[in-house]
């Protein structure tokens, strides 16, 4: 700690320079070399896809700078005093070519181009929602990522807390279906397909942003899984609407074909290079409205609401608001609204996925009280109400595992039965009776705290399986018959028992149940033997009289 205090009491003023980023600055394009036609940004050359050229002077700039030119450019050359310096390369994977990434064009600069006029030389993409030159200007790229940065990290943490939540409401499914009393996967399809779509849009997002293709270095790679991405949205989505909402399966099934075959044909005519993802957008937006208003009708169907369960109309109301958001979003990025619209869709589809978590922690929850409820069935199943040992149902579980995984010579099987229990029954009645085998059960688990089963197999017969020798197992039979002896109830003032003891030294090459026998045959002698001896003792005590 103290290393640490001294440590921070010097600054290293350099880290303010390694943080510090140069603002940028906005240059102006002209038609001519002469910079008398100022060109109105945004400027699309009238939509045409043929190479144009335009002009830009350079103020003083250094080696770590590079011309920003946002728009969707098709190629790009610059020249500087007739010379080429800077050739945009096309990006190719196994001869497959694609626009996709080329949103934002960085020219890289050195100081000796301060105050020269530049020829750009360029071409648009043809793209459905337009390729226009919107900003030109001096900058880093430092100050591009740490300017985007400060745009996207919102969005992104939303996204992943997306993700996050949607990975929780999976794992709840899991959770859910082990605790449940009857196995059920009608919301695996839900929780599986929350879960797909939020790693998609997660996807979606994260790409989307062309910092992240600056980072890497790989601006197409980037722009093609963004594709991807977006493209496979709707498949997950539609698969999700199936789940939660079974009246309109047929025509959201139909919704889900159809989005299939988007993903698929658009995959299709990329790898043969017919057309680029980037010129094929529009049919996913199109697959996107008819979703929303898909969502929307469904959701708002007030007479099949009234007939579905509470968890189904959770998510109905949510699907809703997604609707909405999806909408709004929709149109911001159709006219271009200067929004944040990736925000707000992740808003939706945070509170659609909210609802669902919701109905999976319901779920959770009941699954978790309907297992705690099997439990405590089975262990009162087992279990003797009156003394709370185990039962005989548990001796026959005990045995079987025994009968598997084998015995040794010092595991024991005790037969216990407690004496006169009739006589205090018809004499102090049942209450004193119960008393007497509770007492005698407090006695055995005091005496055999270590016993691997003591339970009551019905009336006053108990029964002990304990693992001990032989010399120890007789003075612990003598705690047993001294704790009883003594026991001091209501209305019990002593416990008598007869017991019986058999174990494999004893009786070689019995089986278990052979075992038990055994004991219950010494118990019984013993018992004899007890009732004579007091038969004797009163014929006695009667001729002194």
């Amino acid at each position: 700690m103290l290393y640490i205090v001294f440590a921070a009491l010097f600054k290293d003023s350099d880290i303010k320079r390694i943080k510090y980023v140069p603002p940028a600055k906005n240059l102006h394009l002209y038609f001519d070399e002469e910079l008398t036609q100022e060109v109105k940004l945004p400027f699309n050359n009238n939509k045409s896809e043929e190479a144009f050229t335009l002009y830009t002077k350079m103020p003083n700039v250094r080696d770590s700078n590079v011309i920003e030119i946002h728009g969707k450019y098709k190629m790009l050359t610059a020249r500087l005093r007739g010379n080429i310096f800077y050739v945009s390369e096309l990006p190719r994977f196994m001869g497959i070519k694609t626009y996709a990434g080329r949103n934002t064009c960085f020219i890289p600069l050195s100081s000796v181009c301060s105050g020269e006029v530049i020829k750009l030389t360029m071409s648009l993409q043809e793209n459905p929602y337009g390729a226009s030159i919107t900003k030109v200007r001096v900058s880093t790229l430092a100050t591009y990522i740490h300017e985007n940065l400060a745009k996207c990290i919102p969005t992104c943490i939303l996204a992943i807390l997306l993700f996050v939540c949607a990975l929780f409401s999976l794992n709840s499914f899991i959770f859910s279906y082990l605790y449940q009393s009857k196995k059920t996967l009608e919301d695996l399809d839900i929780s599986v397909e929350t879960f797909l779509i939020s790693l998609s849009i997660v996807i979606w997002i994260i790409t989307n942003y062309d910092v992240l293709g600056v980072i890497l270095g790989n601006m197409a790679g980037v722009g093609i899984i963004n594709y991807l991405a977006f493209t496979s949205m709707p498949v997950f989505f539609s698969a999700f609407l199936c789940a939660i909402n079974k009246k309109h399966k047929c025509m959201l099934r139909l919704f889900q074909i159809t989005a299939e075959a988007n993903l698929i044909f658009q995959m299709i005519m990329f790898v043969t290079g017919t057309r680029d993802f980037t010129q094929m957008l529009f049919l996913t937006h199109v697959i996107d409205v008819i979703g929303i208003i898909m969502t929307v009708s469904a959701a708002f169907d007030f007479a099949y609401v009234k007939k579905i369960t509470g968890e189904q109309k959770i998510l109905s109301i949510g699907s809703a608001v997604f609707g909405v958001f999806a909408v709004v979003s929709m149109f911001l990025f159709l006219f271009g609204k200067d929004m944040n619209y990736m925000f707000l869709i992740t808003i939706g589809f945070l509170i659609l996925f909210g609802m669902h978590i919701v109905t999976s922690l319901l779920k959770l929850s009941t699954s978790l009280k309907e297992h705690a409820k099997l439990l405590e069935s089975e262990r009162n199943s087992y279990k003797d109400q009156l003394t709370n040992l185990g039962n005989r149902r548990l001796l026959y579980r005990k045995m079987a595992k025994l009968e598997a995984l084998g015995i040794d010579n010092e595991t024991n099987f005790i037969m216990i039965d407690v004496n006169g229990l009739k006589v205090i029954n018809d004499t102090f009645g049942h209450d004193a009776g119960d008393e007497l085998l509770k007492g005698t059960a407090i006695c055995m688990t005091e005496a055999f705290p270590d016993a691997e089963l003591i339970c009551r197999l019905g009336g006053d017969e108990f029964f002990i399986i304990i693992r001990e020798e032989e010399s120890i197992l007789e003075r612990r039979m003598q705690r047993f018959t001294h704790y009883a002896a003594n026991w001091n109830g209501d209305k019990i003032k002593s416990i008598s028992v007869s017991y019986g003891i058999a174990n494999r030294l004893k009786y070689p090459g019995m089986s278990l149940t052979e075992l038990q026998k055994a004991a219950d045959t010494e118990m019984y002698q013993a018992k004899s033997n007890f009732y004579k001896n007091k038969s004797e003792l009163s014929e006695a005590l009667d001729g002194r009289r």
